[in-house]
C-alpha cells in the first residue's frame, strides 16, 4: 500500500480532438486510410485518428494534486472564453495548445511530483503529451515514458494496468473496461454521469463548448482519484 503522505502525487488526464480530415492533402488522406477496404472501414479509420498525436490536438489537460486535493484543468480555448469551475478546489486556466502544454511541464518541474495516477495513461495520455510536445517544439520536464511497460509502476500507477494485472484480455477476469463501467460497478461517481462522453469532445471543441470539456475532464480526475484510493487500500500489495 502506498502511503500517500510520503509521495508527491498527481492525477492527470488529457482530452483530445482530431484535426479536420479535410485539412490533410489528398496524398496524406490516402496514406492515412490506405488499409481501409470499404467506406465503412474508412470512416472508422478517420474517427480513430483522434487517438494519435500526429493527427489530433490536446484540448484539455486535467491536473489534480492528490495530497492537497486541489488542481486545475488547462483548456485549449480562444481569448475571452469564460471558464469558471463550480468546484472550489478546481481552477480552469485557458491558453492555446502550446501554452497549456508548457504550463503542464512547468508545474511538474515546480512541484517535483514523484508519482502519477492515470487511467490508460501508459498507452494514451503519456505518449500523447510527449509526442505533442515534440511536434510543437516543447521540451518535456519529465520523461513520462521512462522504463518499460513492466517496471514503470515505481513512478506511475496506470489503473487499467493494475485492474487487469498488467495483461488484459478481451474476455474473462482480466478484461479491461471503461472508467465509466469500473466506477459504476464500484460505487464511484462516473465522469459520464452528466451525459458527456470522451467521444463527444471533438464536436464540443468545434462548437467551442470549452467549459463543458473542462467539467468533463475534471470529473475524470476525481473519478480516477477515488478509483486509485480504493485500489490502493484493497489491492495494492506493494
Amino acid at each position: 500500500m502506498i502511503t500517500l503522505e510520503k509521495r508527491k502525487i498527481l492525477v492527470f488526464d488529457i482530452e483530445a480532438a482530431p484535426h479536420d480530415f479535410k485539412m490533410f492533402d489528398i496524398e496524406k488522406q490516402e496514406y492515412l486510410t490506405k488499409n481501409a477496404s470499404s467506406e465503412e472501414e474508412r470512416e472508422k479509420v478517420i474517427k480513430e485518428l483522434v487517438f494519435n498525436p500526429f493527427t489530433s490536438s490536446i484540448v484539455a489537460i486535467g491536473m489534480l494534486d492528490l495530497n492537497e486535493n486541489k488542481g486545475c484543468v488547462l483548456v485549449n480555448s480562444e481569448e475571452g472564453a469564460e471558464l469558471v469551475s463550480e468546484r472550489e478546489n478546481m481552477n480552469y486556466i485557458r491558453g492555446n495548445e502550446s501554452g497549456i502544454i508548457e504550463i503542464f511541464w512547468k508545474t511538474l518541474a515546480a512541484k517535483n511530483y514523484n508519482l502519477f495516477i492515470t487511467f490508460n495513461g501508459r498507452e494514451f495520455d503519456c505518449p500523447f503529451i510527449m509526442l505533442r510536445s515534440f511536434i510543437l517544439g516543447i521540451t518535456p520536464s519529465y520523461n513520462l515514458m521512462e522504463g518499460s511497460d513492466f517496471n514503470f509502476s515505481k513512478y506511475h500507477i496506470d489503473l487499467i494496468k493494475e485492474l487487469t494485472f498488467n495483461r488484459h484480455s478481451p474476455t474473462g477476469a482480466r478484461r479491461k473496461f471503461s472508467l465509466d463501467f469500473y466506477c459504476k460497478q464500484l460505487g464511484i461517481e462516473s465522469p459520464k454521469g452528466q451525459g458527456v462522453t470522451g467521444e463527444m469532445v471533438g464536436e464540443l471543441f468545434v462548437q467551442k463548448q470549452y467549459k463543458t470539456i473542462a467539467d468533463y475532464c475534471a470529473r475524470d480526475l476525481f473519478a480516477e482519484a477515488e478509483l486509485f484510493k480504493k485500489w490502493n487500500e484493497l489491492l495494492n500489495f506493494n
